[in-house]
C-alpha cells in the first residue's frame, strides 16, 4: 500500500527539480560575406551569395534558427568588430556551456588577414572570438585566399586529411580554411559560388552522408567537401586548393553539424551505382547541387518545387523533372531515369554549354599595296563547350570591311567568313582562349581608273587569342587578336599574304 501511495505522489508532483531533463545544446552562427577587397584587389563575385547560401543551409537542415543567426553581408573591419561584440554580449547573457557555435567568413585575405571593403582585420581576432565565446563547441570556417594560416595559430592541433574523430559529450575548437596558407580560394562561374562553400553546403545537405542515418557529422562534411574541392581545382588555373584543419576537441560522441532528415523537402536519389549528379532549379535555372554520389541511394534536402536532375552518361547527360513536395520527399529510381530520352542538355554538348553573340569594330591590315587597313564590323557567334579533349570553345565570324587606296584611288570591300576552334581557361570574371581558324575571304574592288571592277575569293588562315571580362550576369567585353595569312591572288599567281587583326566587341550570352 505504501508503495502505491508514493506512486501517486511522484506521479501527481511531477519529477523532482536534481531529475529535470537537461536542455538540449542550443545552436548559433554568425554569417559574414564580403565581396570587395583592399585596393587593387579583384572584386569578388559570390562572397556574399556564399554566405547567404551558407546561412539557408544552416536554417534549413543545421537547426540554427533565424533568431540565433547574424547575418553581416558587406562589412569592413570595423562594421565586423562592432558585430563580433554585439554577438559576444547576446551569448554571454543567453548561451550555455551545452551549446555551440559556427562562425563562417567569405571575403579576400592574406597575410594572415581578412581583406575587407579596403580594410584589414587579423585572423587572430576571430580565433581569440571563438576561443572566448561562452559555449562549448566552436567551430570557424574560413572561405578566403591563403586562409590556412589561420589553422596555424596557437592552440590548435593539425589534422591530416582525412579526419577522423572520436569527439553527445564534446567540448573545443575547429578552424576549417577552404585553402592553404600559400594557396587561392576560387570561385566558379559554373556553381556561381566557391568551390569549398557548394562542396561544403551540398555535403550539409546530404550529400555526405556517408554512413546513411539521416545526419552528417563534423568529419563526414570536411571529408565531402576535401575531396570534391580538391578534384574540383586539380585542372584549374587557380592551382589547386586543399582545404585545411585544426582542432581542440575533447570528449566523446560525434558533432553532428546538419540534419538532412529534417528538412521540409527531401529528394532520394534512389540509383545504387556511382554517378555524378546535377540538381537543378526548374525556374530560376540556379545549380542547387553538383555531386559525386557513391554506391546506393543518397538523400539530399531542398525546398520544395521542381527541379531537373541530370545524370551524367556516356553521350551526354540523361535528364529527368521532378517535384518536391511541400513537406514530403520525392524518390528518384534508377529504371525511370535511364529510360529518360536524352533532352536538349544532351544535344547541346553538357553542362556548361553557353552562345554567346559578340559585336564590335574590328581594325586589319590590308593585303595588296596602296591600302595598309581597312576597318570595319566583326560578329562573332562563341559556343563554350566540350566538342573533345582539350577543345571546348567554338566560334563562328563574319567580318565587312571598307577601305579607299592612298595611291590609286580605288574602293575595296571584304567580306570575311572563318570558323575556330580552341581551348578557354576562366580565372574569376576573366576569360582566356585560343584557337586555330580557317576560312574564305571574298574581296571587292571597284572604282579603279581606267579598269573594270575586280573580284576575287581567297582562303585564309589564322591563329587567334582572346581575352573576355564578364561585366554584368549576360553582359561582358571582349578583345579578339589573330595573326596568320591569306593565299591571295597576284598577277603571276598567288603568295601568301601576311595579314592580323583586332576586335574589341561587346558580348551578349544567349
Amino acid at each position: 500500500m505504501g508503495l502505491r501511495v508514493l506512486v501517486v505522489l511522484l506521479a501527481v508532483m511531477g519529477p523532482l527539480p536534481g531529475a529535470a531533463a537537461e536542455e538540449a545544446p542550443r545552436r548559433w552562427a554568425l554569417v559574414v560575406g564580403e565581396n570587395q577587397g583592399l585596393s587593387g584587389e579583384e572584386r569578388l563575385r559570390f562572397a556574399e551569395s556564399d554566405a547567404q547560401r551558407m546561412r539557408e543551409v544552416l536554417q534549413e537542415v543545421g537547426t540554427v534558427p533565424p533568431e540565433r543567426t547574424m547575418t553581416l553581408l558587406g562589412a569592413d573591419a570595423a562594421t565586423l568588430r562592432e558585430a563580433l561584440t554585439r554577438f559576444r554580449t547576446r551569448l554571454a547573457e543567453e548561451a550555455s556551456p551545452r551549446d555551440w557555435l559556427l562562425l563562417y567568413v567569405s571575403s579576400h585575405a592574406g597575410d594572415g588577414s581578412l581583406h575587407l571593403r579596403g580594410t584589414e582585420l587579423p585572423m587572430r581576432e576571430l580565433v581569440d572570438f571563438l576561443k572566448g565565446a561562452p559555449v562549448g563547441v566552436g567551430l570557424l570556417i574560413l572561405d578566403s585566399c591563403r586562409s590556412g594560416l589561420a589553422t596555424r595559430l596557437k592552440g590548435l592541433k593539425p589534422v591530416a586529411a582525412p579526419v577522423t574523430m572520436e569527439a553527445s559529450d564534446l567540448e573545443g575548437r575547429v578552424v576549417i580554411s577552404a585553402s592553404g596558407a600559400d594557396e587561392y580560394a576560387q570561385e566558379s562561374d559554373a556553381l556561381q559560388g566557391s568551390f569549398f562553400t557548394h562542396h561544403l553546403s551540398v555535403g550539409l545537405r546530404g550529400a555526405a552522408d556517408a554512413s546513411r542515418d539521416g545526419r552528417v557529422t563534423l568529419e563526414e562534411a570536411y571529408r565531402y567537401a576535401y575531396a570534391r574541392t580538391l578534384e574540383s581545382t586539380l585542372v584549374s588555373p587557380g592551382g589547386v586548393q586543399r582545404p585545411t584543419f585544426r582542432m581542440d576537441l575533447r570528449g566523446r560522441g560525434e558533432l553532428v553539424l546538419s540534419e538532412p532528415q529534417q528538412a521540409r523537402g527531401r529528394l532520394t536519389l534512389d540509383v545504387k551505382t556511382p554517378g555524378r549528379w546535377l540538381v537543378v532549379a526548374s525556374e530560376s535555372g540556379s545549380l542547387v547541387a553538383e555531386l559525386e554520389k557513391g554506391e546506393g541511394p543518397t538523400t539530399l534536402a531542398v525546398a520544395p518545387g521542381a527541379y531537373r536532375l541530370l545524370l551524367r552518361a556516356d553521350e551526354g547527360y540523361l535528364e529527368r523533372s521532378v517535384r518536391v513536395p511541400l513537406n514530403g520527399s520525392v524518390s528518384v529510381g534508377g529504371e525511370p531515369l535511364e529510360q529518360a530520352a536524352r533532352l536538349r542538355l544532351a544535344r547541346k554538348g553538357g553542362v556548361g554549354a553557353s552562345l554567346l553573340l559578340a559585336v564590335g569594330p574590328s581594325l586589319t591590315s590590308g593585303i595588296v599595296a596602296g591600302l595598309s587597313s581597312l576597318a570595319g564590323l566583326d560578329v562573332r557567334l562563341v559556343r563554350e563547350g566540350s566538342l573533345f579533349p582539350g577543345v571546348d570553345t567554338s566560334n563562328l565570324g563574319l567580318v565587312v570591311r571598307r577601305g579607299t587606296g592612298s595611291r590609286v584611288d580605288f574602293q575595296q570591300t571584304e567580306l570575311e567568313l572563318r570558323l575556330g576552334a580552341g581551348p578557354h581557361w576562366k580565372h574569376g570574371s576573366w576569360t582566356f582562349s585560343g584557337a586555330l581558324e580557317a576560312g574564305a575571304l571574298a574581296v571587292f574592288q571597284s572604282r579603279i581608273p581606267e579598269d573594270e571592277a575586280r573580284f576575287g575569293l581567297e582562303p585564309l588562315g589564322l591563329v587567334t587569342g582572346g581575352v573576355r571580362l564578364d561585366v554584368r550576369s549576360r553582359l561582358s567585353m571582349l578583345l579578339s587578336a589573330s595573326a596568320g595569312g591569306v593565299m591571295a591572288k597576284r598577277d603571276r599567281g598567288t603568295a601568301l599574304v601576311p595579314r592580323a587583326s583586332a576586335s574589341l566587341m561587346m558580348g551578349f550570352s544567349l
